[in-house]
């Protein structure tokens, strides 16, 4: 019986639970292409997964099988170097040493060998695989827009210059505008300050507000009300994301194409090979 299980690697948990196996260790359970799956890689990843689950686990190990001999014919490789880290990771996780683990992994019936040979598989069918598929899988740039607006996050903003000046002096504004100055000078003239604001559809006064979403770049517009004569001059146009921003859209956008590309090829190895189960 182990007291306390080995805990996070790589994004896994490895929990050493109480299994009974009553024929020996090394049995083949299955073979993905006449490489065989032995009983040891079965009872590791029922420890692994956190399950006593066989048909669960035999199904996993598959698809790693599949996915590891597939990635090993590309020419990639589990590096002995993260190996060694990853042991050591899950030492410390456990505030224990690679010798205190190989204790609790000889109580299962085990070796840090059989870890190890399991861990090889493990790594490069999930980081190996990813790093693989992220040499071709990528979020372009309308995919991102698309899902923006997709998801109604995408809110238009106009960048405007405004000067506000009271009715009473809307005589000497007149006087003092001319369609080749700039509101700064315009301003100036009145002894008066342009505010440069960023601003959304409805949140100017509703007269401003019309004028300033019908006008083109670079346009300077005029509204009046019954206390203010307002000169707006517009900027520029942007884009406003509301929730998620961009780059967490792009990372979740990437890990669904990851996903499906990696569903894809596994149905391809699928077909191409020849499995079977003891």
């Amino acid at each position: 019986m182990v007291s306390r299980g080995v805990k996070k690697i790589l994004g896994g948990v490895l929990f050493l639970i109480t299994l009974s196996f009553s024929s020996l260790v090394d049995k083949v359970v299955a073979s993905v292409n006449y490489e065989p799956i032995l009983e040891s890689d079965l009872k590791m990843g029922m420890l692994y997964y956190g399950t006593k689950d066989k048909s669960l686990v035999i199904s996993k190990l598959v698809e790693d099988w599949l996915l590891y001999q597939f990635l090993v014919s590309k020419g990639m490789q589990t590096p002995p170097e993260l190996m060694d880290e990853t042991l050591q990771n899950i030492a410390r996780a456990n505030k224990t040493t690679v010798e205190g683990i190989a204790k609790e992994l000889e109580a299962e019936g085990l070796t840090l060998r059989d870890l190890r040979r399991f861990l090889e598989r493990e790594i490069l069918a999930t980081e190996g695989l990813k790093a693989f598929l992220e040499r071709e899988v990528k979020v372009s740039e309308s995919e991102l827009e698309l899902e923006k607006l997709k998801k109604g996050e995408v809110k238009p903003v106009r960048l405007i210059e405004l000067l506000v000046v009271d009715k009473k002096d809307a005589g000497r504004l007149k006087e003092v505008f001319k369609p080749d100055k700039s509101l700064e000078e315009v301003a100036k003239d009145l002894g008066s300050k342009v505010e440069k604001l960023r601003v959304s559809k409805g949140e100017l006064v509703d007269v401003l507000d019309k004028e300033v979403w019908r006008a083109s770049l670079g346009e300077v517009v005029f509204a009046e009300d019954k206390e203010h004569v307002y000169l707006a001059r517009v900027v520029a146009q942007e884009e406003l994301y509301e929730g998620k921003s961009p780059e967490e859209l792009r990372r979740e956008l990437l890990s669904n194409k990851l996903e499906e590309r990696r569903r894809q090829l596994l149905e391809q190895l699928r077909k191409n090979s020849f499995i079977k189960i003891f």
